[in-house]
């Protein structure tokens, strides 16, 4: 006899970019960008990007080579929990949205969408 889920599973903006990336990484066989890219790169863009300017522009006396290995370990350190979050998760998330149309142009747009948060961070932080 199965044991009924003790809590109902709720889904979030995140599960539906790491959906959206395993969209188009199986409409697209050659495709290098999957859930867990498509997922950091977000993560990236809106978490580890900004704390790592931050710390650097009110800490500019630590070494520049050192606060940029302190962010590459951070960065590798939560793609890596991202695959195991959804190494668990992803059959529950895919099923959840497993009725939804995939449409490859708005995966894209949510690509170029987190190159250009970042990009205009970039612009907008070095103008002094």
């Amino acid at each position: 006899m199965m044991k009924p889920q003790e809590h109902k599973r709720r889904f979030y903006f995140w599960d539906y970019l790491w959906w959206m990336g395993e969209k188009w990484k199986r409409a697209r066989g050659t495709s290098r960008i999957d859930g867990e890219m498509m997922l950091s790169i977000y993560i990236f863009a809106l978490l580890i990007f900004p704390v790592m300017i931050v710390t650097i522009r009110l800490l500019p006396d630590v070494l520049l080579w050192l606060s940029c290995v302190v962010f590459i370990v951070i960065t590798f350190a939560v793609m890596s929990l991202v695959g195991r979050v959804y190494r668990r998760r992803g059959k529950a998330v895919m099923s959840h949205y497993a009725k939804r149309g995939f449409n490859e142009v708005l995966a894209v747009l949510l690509w170029f969408l987190a190159i250009a948060i970042i990009c205009c961070m970039m612009y907008f932080l070095s103008q002094k």
